[in-house]
């Protein structure tokens, strides 16, 4: 969207959502979040400094939570999202529920987590059998399924648009730079041939996404959940803001329940 900020008013003086990536640098995050931002709503950002996929950073990355939390409380933020579903995936069913009782330890500014939006924007559309598009590796995508199988989500079908390092080009810059065709064409060919599903769901905050929601609901006539559009319906529903979204997808057609 084009902002258009009043003159008088400060940025976010709607609501503040709080960010915590698990990259040093991107782009896409703050990018995609604006598109989608109702006006005064601003995006804050801070990092747990993942700079390897392995196990070994995603543990020192949730280590730095309290850290993240206490910089985005100093910043006065209304809501807090953790992006990144690898961080809290790969610990297993049940460690989100410790994530979320240790950040309230830490602060009373509500928080979501970014696999746990997926799942409740999924239960919202009443998604139950999805194919999945990820910019993972195959280890990732089979821990994602099952995890998400313990929420009574079934993957019937699955592709990853984990990318090769040409041209010296490393594999999550690769990710974040795809052209916007290639998941649109990816998430399609991927439902239609799946005649069991029922909605689409993309995953991995880093791949551009949200801009071909419209397209593929339009389309395919099927409901479409991507990290960040869950991400930032959840954190708008955190901060109580109420607002239209429109263009990107059927979700925020439906209130985000801050009590549930």
């Amino acid at each position: 969207m084009a902002l258009k900020p009043p003159l008088g008013a400060t940025y976010g003086w709607r609501a503040r959502i709080g960010f915590v990536t698990p990259s040093p640098g991107h782009e896409n995050n703050g990018y995609e979040f604006y598109l989608m931002a109702p006006d005064g709503v601003t995006i804050v950002m801070t990092s747990l400094h993942v700079t390897q996929l392995t196990q070994q950073q995603y543990d020192d990355a949730v280590g730095r939570m309290d850290v993240a939390v206490g910089e985005l409380e100093d910043r006065r933020v209304d809501s807090i999202i953790q992006a990144g579903v690898p961080l809290v995936v790969t610990r297993g069913w049940g460690f989100e529920e410790k994530l979320l009782a240790e950040v309230a330890g830490h602060t009373d500014i509500p928080f979501a987590t970014d696999i746990g939006a997926c799942i409740r924007a999924m239960h919202t559309l009443d998604m139950k059998r999805v194919v999945m598009l990820t910019p993972f590796d195959e280890s990732m995508d089979r821990q994602l399924a099952d995890y998400v199988g313990h929420a009574g989500i079934e993957v019937v079908g699955r592709r990853s648009l984990w990318p090769s390092d040409e041209a010296g080009m490393s594999r999550r810059y690769g990710v974040s730079t795809l052209p916007l065709a290639e998941p649109y064409h990816a998430a399609k060919e991927l439902y239609l041939s799946t005649p069991s599903a029922d909605g689409i769901w993309i995953t991995g905050a880093l791949m551009p996404s949200v801009a071909i929601i419209d397209s593929l609901e339009r389309d395919l006539g099927v409901s479409v959940v991507t990290s960040m559009q869950a991400m930032m319906w959840a954190g708008l529903g955190l901060a109580r803001v109420k607002a239209e979204v429109p263009g990107y997808g059927r979700l925020f057609d439906h209130p985000y329940d801050a009590n549930s």
